[in-house]
C-alpha cells in the first residue's frame, strides 16, 4: 500500500506502549481542541455547529476548560444559553441535540448492544429517584425559592425532569414551576456571561471582578454536565 503520512504515523505509534489508534486519535483531538481554543472558536460556521449540537460533549468540554479556554467557552456557550432562554420564553421544552454523524450513530448502536455498565445503571436509578423527588419538591414554596436561587439544572437533567416517565408522578403544576425556575437561572447566568465577556475587553480591564468571572464554569457544567473528576 501507499506509505501515506497516516500510515507512517500508525507505523511509528505501533512501537509505543498502548493502542496505536487510541494514541493517534487522542493526539488529533487535542490538536483540534487547541486550534479551536486559539482560532476556530470565532469561526461563524463552527459556532453555528456548536449551537446545533448544544456544545461539546462532557469530556471535551472539560478538556477545553483544563486547557484554559475559559473565555472561549463563555462566548460559545452563551449562544446556547440564549437559545435555551428563547425556547423557555416561548413555552417550549428544550429539544435534545441531534445524535451526530452516521459513524457516531454506528458506534452508539454497537455500544447499546453491550450489557450496561453497573455504575451507569446505578447512576440512572439515582437520577430517576432524584427527579421524582424534585417534581414533588417544586410544589413546596420553600424548596422552590431555594432552587430558583441556585444554578439550576444542567440541560440534560432539565430535559429528563420534563420527559422521564415515572410512576406516581405528583399532581399539581410542577412542569410550569420547573420551566419558570430554569428560565430564571438561565437568565441570571446569561447576564453573568455577558459581564465576564465585557470585562475581558481591555477598556474595562480595571473594573472590579466578582462571581461573573466563574460563569464560564457554570455554563460548561450546565451544557455538558458537571465536572466529575475527584
Amino acid at each position: 500500500m501507499r506509505k501515506t503520512r497516516e500510515y507512517q504515523a500508525l507505523f511509528e505509534a505501533c512501537s509505543q506502549e498502548g493502542c496505536p489508534i487510541c494514541r493517534l486519535a487522542l493526539e488529533g483531538t487535542r490538536r483540534y481542541l487547541a486550534s479551536w481554543k486559539y482560532d476556530l472558536f470565532t469561526d461563524v460556521s463552527i459556532r453555528g455547529e456548536l449551537r446545533r449540537t448544544q456544545g461539546f460533549c462532557h469530556r471535551h468540554s472539560w478538556q477545553l476548560a483544563n486547557m484554559g479556554a475559559h473565555l472561549q467557552l463563555a462566548q460559545a456557550y452563551r449562544d446556547i444559553v440564549t437559545d435555551a432562554i428563547e425556547q423557555l420564553k416561548r413555552g417550549n421544552d428544550m429539544a435534545a441535540p441531534p445524535s451526530g454523524s452516521l459513524l457516531r450513530r454506528f458506534f452508539d448502536n454497537r455500544r447499546e448492544q453491550q450489557p450496561a455498565c453497573p455504575a451507569c445503571v446505578q447512576q440512572a436509578k439515582a437520577e430517576g429517584h432524584l427527579i421524582h423527588t424534585l417534581r414533588k419538591a417544586l410544589l413546596e414554596e420553600e424548596f422552590y425559592q431555594h432552587i430558583q436561587a441556585s444554578d439550576g439544572l444542567c440541560l440534560e437533567h432539565y430535559r429528563l425532569a420534563c420527559e422521564l416517565k415515572l410512576p406516581d408522578t405528583p399532581s399539581g403544576d410542577w412542569q410550569s414551576l420547573l420551566r419558570k425556575m430554569q428560565l430564571a437561572c438561565l437568565q441570571r447566568l446569561d447576564e453573568q456571561l455577558g459581564e465576564m465577556i465585557r470585562k475581558h475587553d481591555y477598556r474595562f480591564k480595571d473594573e472590579a471582578r466578582g462571581d461573573e468571572m466563574v460563569s464560564w464554569k457554570k455554563a460548561t457544567g450546565l451544557i455538558a454536565g458537571e465536572d466529575d473528576r475527584p
